[in-house]
């Protein structure tokens, strides 16, 4: 069963006063936990987005330290995106349309970047929830009351509570992103990521 844990994120800047800490959502083992005990992570999941960017579309992932590959479908199956993360980076190909986006036109499709750094990303597809807190100081107090940031855990293949998935939500542009894992596999093994690096190449 999904337990998904309710968090504006002004609450999470200590504003809530005593006892907010129950928001929180630990991991069993932090980020860089993981990577002394697994070299990659793999697995699939969905994004589910409403304002500039509408649909459901499901996907794939490989990570490997700081780098993370994620292969997006549309509704018929066809690769549709692909999206090319680093610790300070995003570069995405839209397959369909032919074209290449870079940081600050991602950041207009998935506005959560207004607050994670894209390294977060990574770190909630490694299963560990992202410190934000550094970037979020130094946002406009109007736009801090109007986000809301939700991290939730549920149940998944080897894993139990695992923190699988983010809700973003702005209230006046009535922007949302949800990433939902599905799967997702730590393992000992190194991947090739010089292959899928390629493919995002013209």
């Amino acid at each position: 069963m999904l337990h998904l844990v309710f968090i504006p994120i002004f609450l999470l800047m200590g504003c809530a006063g005593p006892g907010s800490n129950i928001f929180n959502l630990t991991p069993q083992k932090s980020y860089s936990e993981y990577l002394i005990e697994f070299n990659s992570c793999t697995g699939k999941g969905t994004l589910k987005s409403k304002g500039s960017l509408k649909g459901k579309l499901p996907f794939s992932f490989r990570s490997q330290r700081d780098s993370t590959f994620l292969e997006f479908s549309d509704p018929i199956g066809r690769k549709a995106l692909l999206v090319w993360i680093t610790n300070n980076s995003i570069t995405a190909r839209n397959l369909i349309d032919n074209k290449q986006y870079q940081y600050d036109e991602v950041t207009e499709l998935l506005p959560v970047l207004k607050v994670l750094e894209p390294k977060d990303i990574t770190q909630i597809i490694w299963g560990a929830q992202p410190n934000f807190k550094e970037k979020f100081k130094a946002m406009p107090q109007s736009l801090k009351n109007d986000i809301v940031l939700d991290f939730y855990k549920k149940n998944i293949p080897d894993e139990k509570q695992a923190l699988v998935g983010m809700y973003y939500y702005e209230e006046n542009a009535k922007n949302s992103i949800e990433i939902d894992i599905d799967v997702r596999k730590r393992n000992k093994d190194f991947l090739n990521m010089k292959k899928v690096w390629r493919l995002l190449k013209y």
